[in-house]
């Protein structure tokens, strides 16, 4: 697929926005660039639905070097409950606004319309994004310049969040820790999904989202407060 000069200024102006420099466009494969920000409605073949699998690997491997060089001396609970939340659609999706990425993905105009699929289209698009430039130098320099940066704000962001912004692990470590049982999650509504969260015979949490996961998150956020709280008023009564 030969990319027009129109489409490859449209990219230049990407790599623009992400602060790569032109001195580095040399190094850019230029057609896997266009081909991670190519919708699977546009073209059967030509998309970026492989970039995206290897992008996912990529980016967990972007975040756990930057954990690692960065905050070493955090524990390890602390250092995957992070990683969780900087890999997840909800933080690339975050990024990819950031960038306003949407505008150079190509995608069906019925596809662009659809907001319900919106985020998980762009957070798809970044992992993609991210492959193809790792992929252009078969290292991170093209990406570690702008993409810790922005991982960086994000922590900033997520740390002022209870639980680090993943309620599902935090409701799952305290229902461990006292009662030496997990949760349960249930699916009840799609489109968007729906989640509850049960425990002790009991509904704690209703949340909904565009996958199971964020549904269950949602869940899991709501549910977290009022475990907490019972578990506070059963201490009370017993003391």
């Amino acid at each position: 697929m030969v990319v027009t000069y129109q489409r490859r200024r449209q990219l230049e102006d990407l790599l623009t926005r992400l602060g790569i420099s032109q001195e580095k466009y040399g190094l850019v494969h230029w057609q896997l660039l266009d081909q991670a920000l190519t919708h699977p409605s546009v073209s059967p073949t030509y998309n970026n639905d492989h970039l995206e699998l290897l992008g996912d690997s990529v980016l967990r491997l972007a975040v756990s070097l930057l954990l690692h060089q960065r905050y070493g001396d955090r524990k390890v609970g602390d250092l995957s409950a992070l990683r969780a939340y900087l890999v997840s659609d909800e933080c690339l999706a975050q990024l990819a606004e950031s960038i306003n990425l949407d505008e150079y993905i190509q995608v069906d105009a019925h596809v662009r319309r659809d907001q319900k699929t919106k985020r998980s289209r762009i957070a798809n698009a970044v992992e993609a994004l991210l492959a193809a430039l790792y992929l252009s130098t078969q290292d991170f320099s093209l990406i570690d310049p702008w993409l810790f940066d922005y991982m960086e704000r994000a922590i900033a962001t997520v740390q002022t969040i209870p639980a680090l912004g993943n309620y599902k692990l935090a409701l799952q470590e305290l229902t461990q820790r006292v009662w030496k049982q997990l949760p349960e999650y249930h699916i009840v509504g799609q489109t968007p999904f729906t989640a509850e969260v049960w425990f002790l015979q009991r509904c704690w949490g209703r949340g909904s989202g565009n996958s199971i996961k964020s549904a269950e998150q949602n869940a899991a956020a709501e549910a977290l407060p009022l475990l907490q709280a019972y578990l506070k008023q059963q201490s009370q009564q017993n003391q």
